[in-house]
């Protein structure tokens, strides 16, 4: 009896038939053998695949930086009307000024960007000046040699002649600087020799015993048409950074 041999497509006869049956049994045990291996290779691949995956998952991701711009606050901003400028640190003049440690010896308090001059009399001490870059303000500072401020004051009211269109604003005023003995004079003028033209200057003359002992002038001018604050506050800025030659003052809180 002859079969039909499916895998190698003829007819075989009883003998080729069971050597074709071991052959179908030998394929049979070697695919089952693949089969079990093939498994065996996909069940690793996956155990792998989930451990991959799991340590995947638990990694710190990737961190992305932001630098953020801060925002001044509104009571620093520039530019936005109403704002008022920020205090100035302990120890430190308030803006525009900046401190100055004078050739003379002097500590003073003067506005950022002003020029100096020295002029030096044929007699008397040495007066140092600071101008504004226009020459339309100016702060001077020098030596005196009268007994008190309120005498030297009197006496150049009494003994020098005034500049053009002198006009004493009040009474020479008797003041105690930190219970040191001062005066101090406020008047407006036309014109100043070798000054220049800007209409009326105000000027405020202060003459004040220092912590050395030794009596000082400090006077301030600028124009009067602009009003007379800004006269004013550089009169009291200076006046508080003032520390005379040879000593050690400490800085205004």
């Amino acid at each position: 009896m002859r079969i039909f041999d499916a895998d190698r497509q003829e007819w075989v006869g009883h003998e080729q038939e069971q050597r074709i049956a071991g052959l179908h049994d030998r394929d049979a045990v070697r695919q089952g053998k693949a089969l079990r291996g093939a498994v065996s290779v996909l069940a690793v691949c996956g155990l792998a695949f989930g451990v991959w995956a799991l340590g995947w998952k638990d990694e710190p991701r990737p961190t992305g930086y932001l630098t953020v711009l801060e925002q001044p606050t509104e009571s620093g901003s520039a530019g936005v009307e109403g704002d008022t400028a920020a205090p100035s640190p302990a120890g430190v003049p308030p803006a525009p000024y900046e401190e100055v440690r004078d050739e003379e010896g002097y500590r003073l308090a003067v506005p950022r960007g002003w020029i100096r001059d020295l002029v030096e009399p044929a007699e008397g001490y040495n007066v140092v000046n600071y101008r504004s870059p226009d020459g339309h303000r100016r702060l001077q500072v020098y030596r005196v040699g009268e007994t008190s401020g309120y005498d030297s004051l009197r006496t150049w009211l009494d003994e020098t002649r005034m500049p053009g269109g002198f006009d004493q604003l009040a009474p020479l005023e008797r003041t105690d600087d930190e219970g040191r003995p001062a005066a101090r004079l406020e008047y407006v003028a036309d014109e100043f020799k070798g000054e220049p033209d800007i209409g009326r200057w105000y000027v405020i003359d202060h003459r004040f015993e220092a912590v050395d002992g030794e009596l000082y002038a400090l006077a301030v001018y600028g124009s009067d048409a602009d009003g007379r604050d800004d006269e004013q506050e550089l009169m009291e800025t200076a006046l508080a950074w003032f520390c005379p030659p040879d000593e050690s003052c400490p800085a205004p809180g």
